[in-house]
């Protein structure tokens, strides 16, 4: 293989071979990758209709070795890399893309039309979960002191945290914004905290909706925030109890009710079972 690899790249490399390669441009888009996912370079021939590629040789600008090459249907190298189609262009594709595929790269494509080599970059990016919003205290007092607080984590780079409420005024210059950077075997990330802090807070500005911002200020994420007043908690919690007490009042009277009706119906029992008695005068034969 490793021959083969050497051979390849050689015949890529010799120039007497080639016809001039005036007659066309190769041109490459910089390209923003997302971590884990498939990345597409877009690149494409202009000045020109009728071409084929015969190989193409991809390297990081900083390093010597190729770190994928083609010829025909032909790869060696990193297994991530390919064309996307070579009969259609020199488009490259990405497969699980990581982090340390960041970087400046040159590419050079031959065709049966001359060959060009072009440098491109690519930015990987990681996006951030949705994020996790709570207050404290749990419930809010209005006109009462609170803190809200939002969370999202496993980013890259470093985002930002947006405070906006019923109206969509945005309150985000009374937060405060924490960054944590991570990097855990090569995976970098960056956890967001943010606090918006009330001294006093007036509860009809809620809901509250934090939303989280990538490097590029693109919406990653957002949640909104329900805030609970404890008035209305309290007022809840005494419903709940009026509402006990009424129904252990019904049950009292429902067993002294029960219990009456019971007595009565074993008074009228004993009262039916007493024995009958004959008077004296019937047993004396008196007719009268």
């Amino acid at each position: 293989m490793s021959s083969v690899k050497v051979i390849l790249v050689v015949s890529l490399f010799v120039p007497t071979v080639m016809p001039s390669s005036d007659l066309f441009k190769l041109e490459c888009r910089p390209t923003a990758g997302i971590l884990a996912q498939t990345t597409v370079i877009r690149c494409f021939f202009k000045n020109i209709n009728d071409i084929e590629i015969v190989g193409v040789i991809l390297k990081k600008a900083e390093q010597k070795d190729p770190i994928f090459t083609q010829e025909g249907s032909e790869r060696s190298g990193d297994p991530r890399f390919s064309l996307e189609n070579i009969k259609v262009g020199p488009s490259l594709l990405i497969s699980n893309t990581m982090f340390s595929d960041d970087g400046e790269y040159l590419y050079r494509v031959v065709t049966d039309s001359g060959e060009k080599e072009i440098q491109f970059s690519i930015s990987v990016t990681a996006k951030y979960k949705d994020p996790v919003a709570s207050t404290w205290p749990e419930n809010v007092i209005d006109g009462g002191p609170a803190s809200l607080y939002c969370n999202a984590t496993d980013g890259y780079p470093e985002g930002f945290i947006h405070w906006f409420d019923r109206s969509g005024s945005n309150w985000t210059v009374n937060s405060e914004l924490t960054k944590i950077p991570k990097n855990i075997n090569g995976v970098k990330s960056v956890a967001l905290s943010s606090k918006l802090t009330f001294k006093s807070i007036t509860l009809g500005l809620a809901p509250f909706r934090c939303i989280v911002f990538n490097s590029k200020y693109v919406q990653d994420g957002e949640n909104t925030l329900e805030i609970t007043s404890a008035i209305s908690n309290e007022n809840e919690h005494s419903s709940g109890s009026n509402m006990k007490n009424i129904v252990a009042g019904v049950m009292v009277i429902g067993s002294l009710i029960v219990g009456l009706l019971f007595a009565l119906l074993c008074f009228r029992k004993k009262k039916d079972e007493r024995p009958y008695t004959k008077s004296p005068e019937l047993e004396n034969g008196d007719s009268r």
